[in-house]
Parts: structure tokens; C-alpha cells; sequence
């Protein structure tokens, strides 16, 4: 059996969409098919864009379409505390700045250029930032097979703490998926590209990677990834079986015979019996109509 929990972790920034219901019905078959737990955690830091409200539609959401977790919700908010330990200790390894370069100064360059690198000492609005320097992140990733990145070349030295104290994402997901609770995390390929950053961080604070798969994302007919921002439509809830059936369809799971009077429950059941990594389409987006 499989060491560690998959997790689904939105945030709660506004209703589930059939993008996201694709991303936690993956991550869902994937830890049943590996026996193991499956949870779910809210990544709430960034306050500025969390709605009120949006978590209990987001649970109530993911329960419509039978999918259950098996043990009590999390929420990064609950957790700055470890976060801020970790800043500490990548601190004590000489490996933060300060950068008060402004997000237009560094927006349009490929790269942070490491402008503020000789700043050792905070000072009023600062984001903090670690060195890469030519650090290079490799893993296998169970979908996209063996993946490979020069940090100095993709991201430069990234921000750890954003200017107005929050945690950044970065640092607070490697945290948390880095513990030993975590085993496996399927996620839409529109993240990979995070994924080295946090690998990074992982091996400076002495953290264990879980296994990584990413999944083709869903986009409208305009190329744009389903999100808040491209104004997908939110879940519709009264025909959840519906919804369950169109995303396991773009999951690749086999057709299940006589699915029409099944409901979400038996829908998963039988899904997971035929789980497969290898059936996902093997294209980076797929475009829905």
C-alpha cells in the first residue's frame, strides 16, 4: 500500500467549477485506487482574494458529486505557525534576502535578475526571497514521466514571503506537502510549473517529496484554463451525476455500462476499479464545449 494521503486543495476563492471537479475527481480516484486517504485542504493565505462563504459551497459541492473525505479539514491558515519555523531555519541556512524591487520592475523580465541579493537586512515593505543559485530539481512525474529544471534559468531566486507578510504559496505548499501525512498529489498541469520551486524547498528544510501526476486542465473554446478569472461557470449541483460523468470521461476513464441510473456514489466506485494513470489523453489541456 501506498505510503501517505492524496489531497484535493482549493482555495476558497470562489464556487467549484468543472475544472476543479475534474482536478479533485483525479486526485480522489487516485488515492482509492492506492488505498489510501484521501483529504482536504483550503489553501486560504491569500486573504485579499477568499469569499466568504465559498468553502462551504466548495465541501458542499464536492459531497454532492460523492466525494467524501476521510479526515478533518485543514486550512493553511490554521498552520503559519510551521511556516514561519521554516522561514527561520532557511534564514539560519543563509539562504533569504529582502526585495523591495516592485512587481512592474520585475514583471516583464523571464527571471528575477537577483537585483537585491546583497540585501541581509529587512526593512519596511519587503517580499523575502531565497537564492537558487544553480540549484537543479529533478522527479518523476507519474503522468508526465521524468521532469528536470535549473531554477536559475525558469524562476530565479523566488519570493517566500510576499511584502505584505503573507506567507507565499510557494513555501506554505512545500510545507504542507512535504510532511509525512501526504503520499501522492495529482494536480492540473497548469502547476507543474511550481512543482521544482517546491521540491527545492523541500530538500532545504529536510521535507520528503509526495509522488507528483499532472493532469490535463480543462480550457474554454478561447484556450483560457476554467478558472474564477476566465468566468467558468460554477458546478451545478441538481445534476451531479451529469457532471461526474462528462469529467470522468475527460479523465479517460472507461464508459461504465448502464452508468444512466447510477448514482455519484456507485459512478466512483465502479470509476476507480478502472483507474489509470495511463488512460489520461495525452495532450495538456482539453478544450470543452
Amino acid at each position: 500500500m501506498t505510503c501517505g494521503a492524496g489531497r484535493f486543495a482549493p482555495s476558497p476563492t470562489g464556487p467549484l467549477h468543472l475544472g476543479s471537479l475534474q482536478a479533485a475527481t483525479a486526485s480522489y480516484l487516485d488515492a482509492r485506487r492506492h488505498g489510501i486517504a484521501w483529504l482536504v485542504r483550503f489553501d486560504d493565505l491569500d486573504t485579499p482574494r477568499n469569499q466568504l462563504g465559498a468553502e462551504d459551497l466548495i465541501l458542499r459541492a464536492l459531497e454532492s458529486h460523492g466525494l467524501f473525505w476521510d479526515a478533518s479539514i485543514t486550512r493553511q491558515s490554521e498552520n503559519v505557525e510551521a511556516y514561519e519555523a521554516a522561514l527561520a531555519e532557511l534564514e539560519a541556512l543563509g539562504l533569504l534576502f529582502y526585495c523591495n524591487c516592485s512587481r512592474r520592475s520585475v514583471a516583464q523580465l523571464p527571471v528575477y535578475p537577483g537585483t537585491c541579493r546583497h540585501r541581509q537586512v529587512v526593512t519596511a515593505d519587503c517580499a523575502v526571497r531565497i537564492l537558487v543559485d544553480d540549484a537543479v530539481v529533478a522527479f518523476n512525474d507519474v503522468v508526465k514521466g521524468f521532469q528536470q529544471e535549473t531554477l536559475a534559468l525558469t524562476s530565479g531566486d523566488f519570493i517566500v514571503r510576499r511584502r505584505d507578510g503573507i506567507i507565499a504559496y510557494q513555501l506554505a505548499t512545500a510545507v504542507d506537502d512535504g510532511s509525512a501525512e501526504i503520499g501522492r498529489v495529482i494536480r492540473g498541469n497548469d502547476l507543474l510549473g511550481n512543482t521544482g520551486r517546491q521540491i527545492f524547498l523541500m530538500s532545504k528544510l529536510g521535507l520528503q517529496p509526495p509522488r507528483y501526476g499532472h493532469i490535463p486542465v480543462l480550457v474554454n473554446a478561447a484556450g483560457q484554463k476554467l478558472s474564477k478569472q476566465s468566468h467558468a461557470e460554477p458546478l451545478r449541483t441538481d445534476k451531479p451525476e451529469a457532471n461526474l460523468r462528462r469529467v470522468l470521461s475527460f479523465l479517460g476513464v472507461p464508459e461504465i455500462e448502464d452508468s444512466a441510473g447510477c448514482s455519484c456514489k456507485q459512478l466512483l466506485e465502479r470509476a476507480t476499479e478502472s483507474w489509470s494513470l495511463a488512460r489520461l489523453p495525452d495532450t495538456e489541456a482539453i478544450e470543452i464545449s
